[in-house]
């Protein structure tokens, strides 16, 4: 594989700004070697003139510019003991060499490092033939009358049009680069002009790679850093665990004795129970009898026992018993998390290593290739390999440490299995092919039965029965919900295929397990599966198949498969998703009593465009309920219970909203989001009352609070949940870091979204029909569950901004016992810190193709800041009020706190100190790829803006050498 897919497809996506700019660096080598075929190229100018060639002087060895041809004619006219060769300056025909070149000179490298010509011969063939001319004459000797003077080795003057001819082509085949013909001044200083070009790209390209060294040292120190404070932090979490177990073990022990110590009650109830519950301690150690790892905890050295936490300010956001205990299983269950979570951060920093030297190596190699560098891969040598991040091996030590913990804790001493599953936790690409042949031919076959079992749906709608007219069109509700789950669960399947080739990892923001997640082709297959057994089932239907009493079950047996489907506790066809999938959904109908996750906002914000097929809840057990014997009883016009189910998914927000409150006491964002879903929960309830009371007050009514809720919802949509209208970022009206490679995505979401938050314009347009026609209410759904596909895109997309902006590529744990230490978190690092003075305006550089560093108000912050991070660059920050921060920047940065497992930071805590300071470099990749070397890894086709910057840094530095 090319590296520059290799590295694409291997790095860490919240860490991609740290990484080596691979692909600017491959520019500013092809900025070189075309400076140097410029400097070698064959003297052939335009408009007939010959061009010099020189060999450039800011390698080792170097040819010394010739003397005036003009100067060899007359010389070669007079003879070396006329006045004028007496006159004339010596020739240099020697050449400079150092020391080394004697180690670097051997048969097939004649070159030395820096050079793109072979080294010359130590005496100019040109010397040569003014010594001893009587071997290197191209003209037949004169008569031998004309005999030259006694002691003369010169041989007869030839004529001066040989003479010059004989000279030209000497020069030509002889030179090393150097041609002064004619002696024209003008031309030495092009070729001076070519050489000053060469020393200047390599400069450059050097100042690059020392740009971007410094920026990968700098990263992986810190990271470093708090890898070794976290586990410090997990050996005390451990240790704790370990002692607090060994005394529940020591006191049950003596308890069975009959030695009742009421005085050690503090460690008597070790499971978290007050004195009042103590009477269940010995039915507890009877049921959870101490297993081989409880055992093995006894065996270690014992260290003193830290306090639990005793302040409800200080507890994580799950539920716990009250107390100072925390359960054993509980702490052993979330350190074992934690020790997981940790080591996949620290193969992540492992691989982020060697990612960089890889990348290092290559671009040393491309450079050696391009000017034929003898010894090669110096730069390597002489830096890149003395670097920390090269040399260091305290990472080495964290991953062995953590392996050693995993192994005595919870694995009884056994090292091998205990590496075994660390290991595992990275799961490698497979083959999906398979994978995607079913999905076509569920696809397929599924399409093809549905769209003939609607054309046999369509017939019975005009049948001359109206009892079949009404069944069948009832019948038809059920399943149009049922296809808008499927077709909102594909549109999630798409997105995901979108999140993938994007670079985006939606798998850590969901928190899926990244032993057994499956892939966008995996999870396709359930609703591409779902899809064939819908159409089968609405062919058997609507064809009539089977006894004339079957004609009004068949969603009931469609409804039983798919729950099956989902609910089958066996371990096959995916169960641990399936198992994630249910779960979730448990978790959303007890909205409010659990805490917040991701995928608790998200699921729910997905219902809550599936009104459609929620309300179908109440018509589906509505019309069995009656056996079908009135369903016109069962319609939005009869029933308020079908306008209680079509604002179930908003309210189970606004509890989620308020849980969030009660959690941070935050009335920003969670309180206003909350009467966010307070109004869609009104519009709903004015919808139904309308439609059982058509007058024109609710009419009235219903209008205007959906009117204020479709506004509400959109300015949310865009300012919050998108992070889009920002006036000053980057990208105009976006915001300045994106993740998709295109940008014409969110300009055209950020039009669709509030246009189709006003579909619900045609309940009030066919006022006629006060039920409203189904084939209306469905379109509504299909509209309102596309609009929902398109949000779902840039609503994960912009939490993984979030995440590169604070470089969080591995979990927070929640930590079971209370630590005066600080726990490790993904945040900005201290360079990225945001310095609030405001920059003067004479220090911002606005050169389109310079590469110096731009002076930004971030840069400010620290010297330490590396080019690629600071150059090529112009970003405006919105002016910081005293004592805040900007109501845009407030509104942009407030999702995150939609789902953080965070406590609500302390007074006059800034911004940095909880974790949503300082911006990075934007990760969007601008449209094509001006890249069109043919090397051995050019088809790379993402990078981040920065990268696209140095890149057309590197093309001006071309463009001019070309135009000059």
């Amino acid at each position: 594989m090319k590296f520059a897919k290799e590295l694409e497809q291997d790095l860490v996506p919240e860490w991609r700004i740290k990484y080596l700019n691979y692909k600017a660096g491959k520019k500013y080598v092809k900025s070189v070697t075309r400076a140097i075929g410029k400097a070698n190229a064959t003297p052939s100018g335009r408009r007939g003139e010959l061009r010099p060639r020189r060999t450039p002087t800011s390698f080792q060895n170097r040819v010394t510019p010739r003397p005036d041809t003009g100067l060899e004619s007359r010389q070669a006219d007079e003879g070396p003991g006329s006045a004028h060769a007496a006159t004339a300056p010596a020739r240099p025909v020697t050449m400079t060499r150092n020391e080394s070149q004697s180690l670097t000179k051997s048969p097939g490298h004649t070159g030395n490092y820096g050079s793109f010509v072979p080294t010359p011969p130590s005496q100019s063939p040109l010397a040569l033939a003014a010594t001893n001319s009587h071997k290197n004459a191209f003209a037949l000797p004169g008569p031998a009358i004309d005999e030259p003077a006694a002691g003369s080795t010169t041989l007869p003057d030839p004529s001066p049009l040989t003479r010059q001819t004989s000279s030209m082509r000497m020069r030509r085949l002889f030179s090393s680069g150097t041609s002064d013909l004619g002696g024209n001044e003008g031309d030495r200083d092009v070729g001076m002009y070519a050489l000053d070009t060469v020393r200047q790209r390599e400069q450059e390209f050097f100042d690059f790679l020392d740009g971007e060294l410094d920026k990968v040292e700098t990263f992986y120190k810190q990271k470093e850093e708090q890898a070794g404070q976290r586990l410090a932090v997990l050996r005390e979490q451990l240790h704790e665990m370990r002692n607090r177990r060994a005394n529940e073990l020591a006191e049950v022990k003596r308890r069975k004795k009959g030695e009742t110590g009421n005085g050690n009650g503090h460690h008597a109830n070790a499971d978290g129970e007050g004195g009042a519950q103590g009477w269940m301690d010995p039915i507890k150690s009877k049921i959870f009898k101490p297993g081989p790892n409880s055992k093995a905890l006894l065996k270690m050295p014992r260290t003193p026992v830290f306090s639990g936490r005793t302040a409800e300010s200080g507890r994580d956001y799950v539920k716990k018993p009250h107390g100072d205990d925390v359960p054993y299983r509980t702490a052993k269950r979330k350190l074992k998390l934690a020790l997981q979570e940790f080591y996949r951060g620290l193969e992540l920093l492992k691989s982020y290593t060697l990612l960089n030297r890889t990348a290092f190596r290559k671009l040393n190699k491309k450079y050696d290739k391009a000017v034929n560098a003898r010894p090669p891969y110096k730069y390597m040598n002489e830096k890149v390999n003395k670097a920390w991040f090269v040399n260091s091996d305290v990472l080495d030590g964290h991953i062995v440490a953590v392996e050693d913990l995993y192994a005595r804790y919870f694995e009884k001493g056994n090292h091998k299995i205990a590496a075994g599953k660390l290991r595992r936790l990275t799961r490698r690409p497979k083959d999906v092919s398979g994978n995607t042949f079913l999905n076509g031919l569920f696809i397929g076959t599924g399409a093809v039965f549905t769209l003939q079992g609607l054309v046999y749906g369509v017939e019975l709608l005009f049948d001359p029965d109206p009892i079949v007219r009404e069944q069948t069109t009832y019948l038809m509700q059920l399943y149009g919900g049922y296809f808008l789950m499927l077709y909102l669960f594909a549109l999630f399947c798409g997105d995901c295929y979108l999140w993938n080739k994007n670079k985006i990892n939606y798998p850590f923001i969901f928190e899926f397990d990244p032993r057994h997640h499956l892939d966008w082709r995996e999870l396709a297959e359930f609703p591409s599966f779902c899809l064939l057994l819908l159409g089968i089932f609405i062919w058997l239907n609507f064809t009539r198949y089977g006894s004339p009493d079957m004609f009004l079950y068949y969603p009931v047996l469609l409804i039983f498969f798919t729950l099956v489907l989902i609910l089958l506790p066996a371990p096959i066809l995916g169960h641990r998703s399936r198992k994630w999938f249910a779960y979730s959904h448990y978790r959303l109908l007890f909205a409010g009593l659990f805490p917040v996750e991701f995928r608790d906002f998200f699921l729910g914000d997905m219902y809550c465009s599936l009104t459609y097929a929620t309300c179908n809840v109440e018509l589906f057990f509505c019309l069995y309920a009656r056996s079908w014997n009135d369903p016109s009883q069962c319609n939005s016009s009869h029933s308020r219970l079908l306008g209680f189910f079509n604002a179930v998914p908003a309210i189970w927000r606004a509890f989620q909203c308020i849980r969030r409150y009660a959690d941070t006491k935050n009335m920003f964002p969670h309180l206003v989001n909350c009467g966010k879903y307070g109004m869609t929960i009104l519009a709903a309830v004015m919808l139904s009352i309308y439609r059982m009371e058509n007058t024109h007050s609710n009419l009235a009514l219903f209008v205007t609070f959906s009117t204020v809720n479709a506004i509400y919802c959109s300015i949310w949509d865009l300012l919050m949940d998108f992070s889009l209208l920002q006036p000053d970022a980057r990208h105009n009206l976006l915001r300045d870091i994106l993740a998709l490679k295109r940008r014409w995505p969110y300009y055209f979401i950020m039009v669709v979204d509030p246009i189709l938050r006003f579909a619900w314009i045609f309940y009030a347009i066919f006022t006629h029909d006060t039920q409203h026609s189904t084939a209306v209410s469905f379109l509504l759904g299909f509209a309102e569950v596309t609009r929902r596909g398109m949000w779902a895109l840039l609503r994960v997309e912009n939490e993984h901004c979030g995440n590169v902006a604070q470089y969080k590529a591995s979990r927070d744990v929640p930590l079971p016992y209370h630590i005066d230490h600080e726990p490790l978190i993904e945040r900005p690092s201290s360079e990225e810190s945001v310095n609030e003075a405001p920059l003067p305006a004479q220090q911002v550089n606005t050169a389109p193709n310079e590469l110096a560093p731009v002076a930004t108000a971030e840069t400010t912050a620290s010297a330490a800041r590396t080019p690629d991070e600071t150059g090529l660059r112009r970003r405006r920050r919105s002016e910081v009020r005293p004592g805040g921060e900007s109501i845009r920047r407030i509104m942009a940065e407030a999702h995150r706190q939609d789902f953080e497992k965070k406590r609500r930071p302390a007074a006059g805590a800034s911004a940095s100190e909880v974790g949503q300071g300082g911006e990075v470099d934007d990760i969007q990749s601008e449209d094509g790829d001006d890249d069109d070397d043919d090397d051995d890894d050019d088809d790379d086709t993402t990078s981040v803006i920065d990268e696209r910057l140095e890149m057309r840094g590197a093309d001006g530095i071309v463009k001019n050498n070309e135009s000059s």
